[in-house]
């Protein structure tokens, strides 16, 4: 059966297909669309891409995963009157949408199929009208992808929210075949839990103009935590590991936290948040993990995108087993969705027999074939058709040089569509951050020869990580790769995969012969805060506005053309 799974939320919408437990696509609404954080809507463009990855049609849909997210209000089975209200709406253009968790809850409706006409939804996104239907939670969706990743009989599952949505965290237990809601709130609002932490990080992103998470994840390595005392002063974590804040005493989270950082640096706000994340997880997770004898951990939501944060909790838990999903937030709820439909569909036994690590579906169409041509057309003249030789060549001698390799897979940064630079010059990462219209202190990715992860690195370094974790560099490195480093030492390492990055793995053997260094930095192929470089076309503006020296491809090496 081929199952699509829907996100309709307010930003990053998108869908992903599966033919039972194998994923075939996975597309953002913002790749084809092209607007960064694209959503607010149901992300017609993303299933139409992932019904053309897979070559497959609408009538070959078996069912569907919807997200409690936004939908037309045309959609919603309302009172008479409300139903009337809606349509008159609708017919004059002004089209509502409202997000169907809240809609649940103000009408005292616990079941979101309850909630939603799906014949008339589905027929109008021209699938079969009465084919089954599952709406998933967010979190739900945000941890039955990792766990699906491993084998493990028991674990707990922590989820939480980054923004300023009602329900911060979930916690779930995986024991004697069955997954239990711990806190039972899902995406109900919270009893009395007061606002999230999330919307902290929220209002403190909005507050210095900072354009998402990473930045403000970023900053934080160049700041001291000196209020971060005043942060947890109003927050409070109880004997169940259940997380509650009081900010309403201060006339809310908002106002408190703008008096709060008055006088203070960006970066000391920054890093008193990131500090608040690490002792209030640390803490709240170790209780939950102490309290019901459980040494793995699963972890999912956009708080946990955070590669600082996972750091941090390694070190202080110190789990047997720990799973995230590379993209922790909302990128990855149709994937997780398609699961919750597959577990409801099969039961749990079955759905944790058929775990496995599976690997990551195609996030648009692939346009590889078609770069050197696009460069060659538009006057860039080719500089070498040794492509490998020729881009270690040129980053031994300090240029910028932008990989487009194979298609990216996945749903954030691919290593063979970055920008690399070399790692031995300090001030390097910021100046071609500056470049790319990037803020300066973003961290580049250190990527690295897969044999010499464990010199490299201070830890323990798994080569085939979860997610993005923030690991120490060796002492012995410090002084040669300075470009890798945050003020306290932690870098992103990626040991490159021959077998599924093979281009970057040639470039990195060969430049470790030319200048004794196994290791390049990689950032976003990426201007501003807009969606990553996909087509040709897009990547050739990086070389027509000078924002790079040369394009890599599989085939050759290009500059810009007189």
């Amino acid at each position: 059966m081929l199952v699509l799974g829907i996100h309709s939320g307010w930003q990053d919408a998108g869908a992903a297909l599966f033919d039972e437990y194998r994923p075939l696509a996975a597309v953002p609404l913002s790749r084809v669309t092209g607007v960064a954080h694209d959503g607010g809507r149901l992300p017609v463009e993303a299933i139409a891409e992932c019904l053309e990855i897979a070559g497959v049609t609408r009538r070959d849909i078996g069912g569907v995963a919807f997200s409690h997210g936004l939908f037309p209000s045309r959609y919603y089975t309302l009172p008479l009157t409300r139903r009337l209200g809606r349509r008159l709406r609708t017919i004059i253009g002004r089209v509502k949408h409202t997000n169907l968790a809240e809609e649940c809850l103000r009408h005292g409706r616990e079941a979101a199929e309850a909630m939603i006409d799906t014949e008339t939804l589905l027929g109008e996104l021209g699938l079969g009208r009465h084919l089954p239907v599952r709406f998933y939670s967010r979190h739900t969706a945000y941890g039955l992808l990792p766990l699906f990743q491993t084998d493990w009989q028991e674990a707990l599952l922590f989820t939480a929210d980054a923004g300023g949505d009602a329900v911060a965290c979930d916690a779930r237990i995986l024991r004697y075949g069955r997954l239990a809601s711990f806190f039972g709130e899902d995406d109900a609002a919270p009893k009395d839990g007061g606002e999230p932490v999330g919307r902290l990080i929220a209002l403190a992103i909005e507050g210095l103009g900072l354009p998402d998470m990473a930045a403000l994840v970023a900053l934080s390595a160049y700041g001291e935590p000196m209020l971060a005392q005043a942060l947890l002063a109003h927050i409070h974590i109880d004997g169940e590991g259940r997380i509650r804040t009081d900010f309403e005493k201060e006339g809310g989270a908002a106002k408190w936290l703008r008096r709060l950082a008055e006088g203070h640096s960006p970066a000391v706000v920054a890093a008193s948040l990131q500090k608040m994340l690490e002792d209030v997880f640390g803490e709240a997770i170790g209780r939950l993990m102490e309290r019901h004898g459980l040494r793995n951990l699963v972890l999912g939501g956009g708080l946990f995108a955070n590669p600082r944060l996972l750091h941090s909790l390694i070190e202080r838990l110190n789990p047997d087993g720990f799973a995230v999903h590379p993209d922790a937030g909302d990128l990855s709820l149709p994937l997780g969705g398609v699961l919750h439909f597959l577990q409801a569909r099969d039961g749990m036994e079955e759905w944790l027999r058929r775990r496995r690590p599976f690997p990551d579906p195609p996030s648009g169409r692939d346009y590889g074939a078609d770069i050197d041509p696009v460069l060659g057309n538009a006057g860039c003249r080719l500089v070498s058709q040794d492509a490998v030789q020729a881009a270690a060549a040129l980053l031994n001698a300090g240029k910028v040089v932008a990989l487009y390799g194979r298609q990216a897979f996945g749903l954030r940064d691919h290593a063979e569509r970055s920008v690399l630079f070399t790692a031995g010059e300090a001030g390097m990462a910021g100046a071609v951050n500056a470049q790319l219209d990037r803020p300066e202190m973003m961290p580049p990715v250190l990527y690295l020869q897969r044999q010499r992860a464990s010199d490299l690195l201070e830890t323990p370094f798994s080569a085939a990580a979860p997610a993005r974790i923030a690991e120490p560099l060796a002492k012995i490195w410090r002084g040669r790769l300075p470009a890798a480093m945050a003020p306290d030492f932690l870098c992103l390492p990626h040991a490159a995969d021959p077998d599924q990055e093979p281009l970057l793995a040639a470039i990195l053997d060969a430049y470790a012969e030319l200048s004794g260094l196994p290791a390049i930095m990689g950032l976003p192929l990426q201007i501003g805060a807009g969606v990553p470089i996909d087509t040709p076309a897009d990547a050739l503006r990086l070389l027509q506005e000078g924002r790079v020296d040369y394009i890599a491809t599989e085939q050759a090496v290009w500059e810009r053309g007189e």
